[in-house]
């Protein structure tokens, strides 16, 4: 759900799951399989509703070697 009952800041979207809204978060990580043409699909998606909403957006990806790159 979208209730913050222990006043979180941050939160974690997994398996394709979508927030009512980007408000009252610091932070919000959407993880997903970027081997899944579905789920990267769905995470394209996210990113133009965020940045639609004026979010500042960052984008990581896993390495061959497990470190995380920065890619935008």
């Amino acid at each position: 759900g979208d209730e913050v009952p222990n006043g979180a800041g941050i939160r974690f979207v997994i398996d394709g799951a979508s927030p009512a809204s980007f408000c009252g978060m610091e932070r919000i990580v959407f993880l997903f399989d970027g081997h899944d043409g579905e789920a990267v699909a769905a995470a394209r998606t996210q990113w133009k509703l965020a940045k639609a909403a004026g979010c500042g957006l960052t984008y990581w990806q896993q390495t061959e070697s497990g470190r995380w790159e920065k890619k935008a």
